[in-house]
Formats: C-alpha cells, structure tokens, sequence
C-alpha cells in the first residue's frame, strides 16, 4: 500500500476513535479488546454450561440455531437466577422451557407457539342431511 494512503486512513480511524471514544487507538488495544471479549465469552459459557443439565444444553444450542436473541435472552435470565440465587440446582429441559415461555410473554392462547390461536370454521355448504 501507499505510504500516504496509510497515513491518511491511520490519521481517519484516529479521528473516528476520538468521535466515538470506545475505538481502539491501536492494532495492539484492538487485539487486546478482542481478546478481552473471548474471554468474557468462554468465561460465560463455562457458566451457563455448569448451571444446566446436557439435555437443557442441547435444547438451549437448538434455540440458539433458530432464534439467537432468545438464546441470549435465557442465558441472560440463567445469569441472572444463578446471581440471586435463585437456582436450586441444574437447570432441567422442562424449566428451560418454563422460562422460554416467559420470554415468550407467557403461555396464553396458541399455546406458547408465538400467537393467538387460529381456529378455521368451515361452511357445510355440500351438507349430505340437506338432500
């Protein structure tokens, strides 16, 4: 690359760093950030690993291929439950899908399957007993 080139984009991201101020000034607090936040990740995954039973994992891993935000939203809530206390042990398939319900604004009509209940009424048009 241009030597002025990289000056002027060096010069650019240094601008943006100091607008924004959460910008790494360098390649080295980049990486570092970086590594920061895998840390924190493994950190929390080892967590929520440690608080569920293999089952509530596999169904946890199953939501988080569909629907990440959810996924996210009940590892915050399992966070969250361990931190009070509020855990009395291993976190178990069906409380799993006690809080996904929750989440999902309670279980009311549909039957917890994400909106109300579509019911189709049918006119017996072509009604044998009417012949």
């Amino acid at each position: 690359m241009d030597p002025t080139l990289e000056a002027i984009k060096q010069k650019r991201l240094a601008e943006l760093g100091a607008q924004e101020g959460g910008m790494p000034q360098s390649a080295e607090d980049a990486q570092a950030a970086q590594e920061r936040a895998e840390a924190m990740q493994e950190q929390r995954a080892a967590a929520i690993a440690s608080l569920m039973e293999p089952k509530a994992r596999e169904r946890l891993a199953r939501i988080a291929l569909v629907k990440p935000e959810k996924a996210q939203a009940l590892e915050n809530m399992l966070l969250q439950a361990a931190q009070r206390g509020q855990l009395g042990g291993k976190v178990t398939e069906d409380a799993l899908i006690g809080m996904l319900e929750k989440i999902n604004g309670g279980s009311g009509e549909g039957g917890g399957r994400g909106g109300p209940k579509i019911e189709m009424r049918r006119r017996n048009v072509m009604d044998d007993d009417d012949w």
